[in-house]
């Protein structure tokens, strides 16, 4: 019999198993059932000792959101609303959600989709990966932080939050005093980390400051982890065509989705 659950310690070793079956594809979720446990809800589907889904919403983010993945649609189904029902934010919406395609079709089947953009997941091997040398990169510490706001405010980052500095490192050019490019972490876990809040001041763009800094952290990222991705919107063609000349490929389509539940 199917039962739906939050995640507890008995079952954590068995869920971070289940979703390390696709490690690239299911990296979120694998940071929210293992280094930002401590701020997501998660919900496992079982039956008897065999986890058959999990879905989870980051708490710390300033829009509602939900990623899951499940072995059928129905079991993804009642995950959603497992989550929907215990959280107003999610119901009441908009609710953000990133997904791979299969995914997407089964969030579209159950919510009201109001906007879908796509992005690309982004991976690159250790052998590929290309490091710009035009510009000096350092590694940026908390007492860059007020430096790093300034930069975030600057660029429009829309989900920058300083707190990065404590998931994974980050690396930064600076042009005299000022900080003009930076690229931090999302998460960093023992399968994957996931590059962003990668920005630069508008007065230095097109001129392979943030680019630096991105393979910077990519190179420092590898000593932590054997993978390492970022995601980029499909129609943003600079930055998909400037991550390419350091190495990294597209690997798969997300769909980013904001919905309210029907």
């Amino acid at each position: 019999m199917l039962q739906i659950e939050p995640l507890t310690p008995e079952w954590q070793a068995a869920s971070v198993a289940y979703v390390r079956l696709m490690p690239y594809r299911n990296a979120l979720l694998l940071s929210n059932v293992s280094q930002l446990r401590s701020r997501c809800d998660v919900r496992i589907a079982r039956i008897d000792s065999r986890i058959v889904g999990i879905a989870s919403t980051y708490l710390d983010l300033p829009v509602p959101n939900i990623i899951f993945t499940a072995d059928n649609e129905s079991t993804a189904k009642q995950l959603v609303q497992s989550l929907l029902d215990d959280h107003e934010a999610l119901r009441t919406g908009p609710t953000m959600a990133l997904l791979p395609e299969t995914q997407y079709y089964q969030l579209a089947s159950m919510v009201q989709v109001i906007s879908t953009t796509i992005e690309y997941q982004m991976v690159v091997e250790p052998e590929t990966l290309v490091q710009p040398n035009q510009h000096a990169v350092r590694r940026l510490s908390k007492d860059d932080i007020p430096a790093m706001n300034a930069l975030a405010e600057a660029a429009q980052l829309t989900v920058w939050d300083p707190s990065a500095l404590d998931l994974g490192p980050a690396f930064g050019c600076f042009v005299g005093d000022q900080l003009v490019a930076m690229a931090a972490t999302h998460f960093a876990t023992a399968d994957a980390i996931e590059i962003g809040h990668v920005a630069c001041h508008p007065d230095f763009r097109r001129r392979g400051y943030a680019s630096a800094c991105t393979a910077a952290l990519t190179r420092a990222a590898f000593t932590l982890t054997p993978r390492v991705f970022l995601m980029v919107v499909a129609e943003n063609t600079p930055a998909l065509e400037a991550y390419k000349r350091l190495g990294f490929r597209v690997l798969e389509r997300f769909w980013l989705t904001h919905f309210t539940a029907c």
